[in-house]
């Protein structure tokens, strides 16, 4: 049955996505974030979804879409700039496996062609909508259905990922925490009230489902989330009293496990193994870029067996925090840092090419906020306020876990680019011009 479902919705998703590019690039990050040939399990499990709405979408835009426009701006010149150091970084890596190197370089080159067809194709209003709503029926969805498990078995489902690059507990709450802005811009935007109820419900599950993940990154993410929420309302009072009444109640109804893995926070640089490791993982990246500094290890060097065994034996002393010698035959880790994921791949010029790229995607959009709210486009302003609050919980719980190359990310900084070129200019950048449909 499934795998019949899913050959409708590739039918349908062909025909829609020549009809209108912009349907096929929200198909195409549905897909990326659903993976749904993991869930079927027939003839259906071989097929090449994503790369036939890509192919699709792109057919489309050559033939369908008549004004073609190519934003680029100053986020374009660091996607491109970043894409050219991976390149740089891959040619002269440092691992064994050469294979996974460019693997892993063509899987980044098919994320850049996302954030390309966001720009290509998305110009109006509703092209923005549709494809907020495909990110939040792709990641909110299965969010709020393991909410639903993990409540019915009274806290003993593990919430974990199924869609390839998010497979990771700690990932998938990353992903949710970005997710959740979306929610509530839908909620901001949206008049039908059983729909409002809805998004209300989808929110509360998604919180539920970062609490079922056990992860710590994620809830302390979801943390500052909150309190970002908060800081943007206007009812402060009012909620900082509903918050004070009701955390310690679900605190206090919290699985037992639950509450013991928060509490190893404050010791786990002492006691947690996991953290040990991800401690180690951060060092012998680092010293991977000191040895490397200008193109690092290449795509997953921390990884390598060859690296991490040669680095992990330098561990103890190096940096200024110690960690207890690395067992010789310990399993490498993966970096489970965003920042030290780039500086251990791409050296230290890669890491100052993707923090600019951050920063520079962060303040084009406080800007485009900045210009929505003096010009009175409400819808605007929520959803910029909706990307800075989903940078925001990248930024941090990106501490946690190895998502430099995330989809969700760049298909985020498409949407940056897009309000300001296609949406908030037009001739000159004092002159505002929203398409609203």
């Amino acid at each position: 049955m499934r795998d019949l479902i899913l050959v409708l919705f590739l039918f349908c998703a062909i025909y829609y996505s020549f009809k209108k590019p912009y349907l096929g690039v929200s198909a195409w990050i549905w897909v990326a974030l659903t993976a749904p040939t993991v869930w079927v399990y027939g003839f259906s499990q071989h097929f090449r979804i994503n790369l036939t709405i890509v192919l699709i979408t792109i057919v489309s835009y050559i033939v369908v879409t008549k004004n073609k426009t190519f934003p680029f701006g100053s986020i374009g010149v660091f996607v491109l700039l970043f894409w050219l150091w991976t390149l740089l970084a891959s040619i002269f890596n440092q691992v064994i496996n050469v294979d996974d190197v460019w693997f892993n370089f063509n899987q980044f080159t098919k994320v850049l062609a996302l954030y390309l067809f966001v720009t290509f194709t998305i110009s109006k209003r509703i092209h923005v909508d549709t494809f907020i709503w495909a990110i939040v029926l792709a990641m909110s969805s299965y969010a709020a259905m393991e909410a639903v498990k993990f409540l019915m078995s009274g806290g003993g489902h593990k919430i974990v990922g199924r869609a390839g690059i998010i497979a990771d507990r700690n990932d998938l709450a990353v992903a949710i925490n970005m997710c959740i802005p979306f929610i509530a811009y839908l909620w901001n935007v949206t008049k039908h009230k059983k729909l409002k109820l809805g998004l209300v419900i989808l929110i509360v599950l998604n919180v539920v489902s970062i609490i079922g993940t056990y992860s710590r990154g994620g809830f302390i993410g979801l943390s500052i989330l909150g309190i970002a929420f908060w800081l943007q309302s206007n009812r402060k009072m009012l909620l900082l009293m509903f918050a004070l009444m009701l955390l310690p109640v679900l605190y206090i109804n919290a699985p037992a496990d639950w509450k013991e893995r928060q509490t190893t926070i404050s010791t786990a640089s002492s006691e947690d193994s996991s953290f040990i490791g991800r401690l180690w993982a951060w060092k012998v990246s680092t010293m991977i870029a000191i040895d490397n500094p200008i193109t690092g290890g290449g795509f997953k060097a921390v990884t390598d067996p060859i690296l991490w065994r040669v680095y992990g034996q330098l561990t103890p002393d190096f940096g200024p925090v110690y960690t207890k010698p690395m067992d010789i035959n310990q399993r490498p880790k993966a970096a489970h840092n965003i920042y030290f994921q780039v500086l251990g791949d791409n050296g230290f010029i890669g890491l100052l090419i993707f923090l600019s790229l951050l920063f520079t995607a962060f303040f084009t959009n406080r800007k485009n906020l900045k210009l929505a709210k003096e010009h009175g486009e409400v819808w605007c302003e929520k959803l910029c306020s909706a990307i800075s609050l989903s940078f925001v919980a990248y930024g941090i719980t990106g501490l946690n876990v190895s998502l430099a190359y995330f989809e969700l990310l760049y298909a985020l900084m498409g949407i940056v680019l897009v309000i300001k070129f296609n949406m908030l200019y037009k001739g000159d950048a004092d002159t505002l011009k929203l398409k609203n449909n």
